[in-house]
């Protein structure tokens, strides 16, 4: 999702991806590059969200996960999973082979009902 931002960063798309989500109604989302928190773009961006971008997302809609990879002075980004179901259990695995480029797989159990097992779910 690019932190919420267009090409280049040069405007918050934020907003529209939430809508976008919304007329989808997908059980499950799975995001890459969430901002958890960004102090600069918070400044930058009159109609920045108040909230983390997974729970400015999810909304009342969704049960949310949320797996911070990449921590700097400004703020944070991670992976995401947004679920309409319950959510039994969240992970978050660091995966980095460098410390330059943080990577993290956000494994989430979902209990999805009806379903005699659990559903495993895997944002990297």
């Amino acid at each position: 999702m690019h932190k919420g931002l267009s090409q280049f960063n040069r405007r918050m798309v934020v907003h529209e991806l939430r809508e976008g989500l919304r007329a989808l109604d997908p059980d499950l989302v799975f995001l890459q590059e969430v901002q958890g928190l960004n102090q600069r773009h918070e400044r930058r961006f009159a109609t920045w969200p108040l909230a983390p971008q997974h729970e400015y997302l999810a909304g009342s809609e969704w049960q949310h996960a949320y797996g911070r990879n990449a921590v700097y002075d400004h703020g944070h980004h991670g992976n995401a999973i947004l679920s309409r179901f319950p959510i039994v259990s969240i992970e978050n695995e660091d995966v980095s082979d460098h410390r330059y480029e943080r990577r993290g797989l956000l494994h989430c159990v979902v209990a999805v009902p009806g379903w005699r097992r659990n559903l495993h779910c895997v944002c990297v």
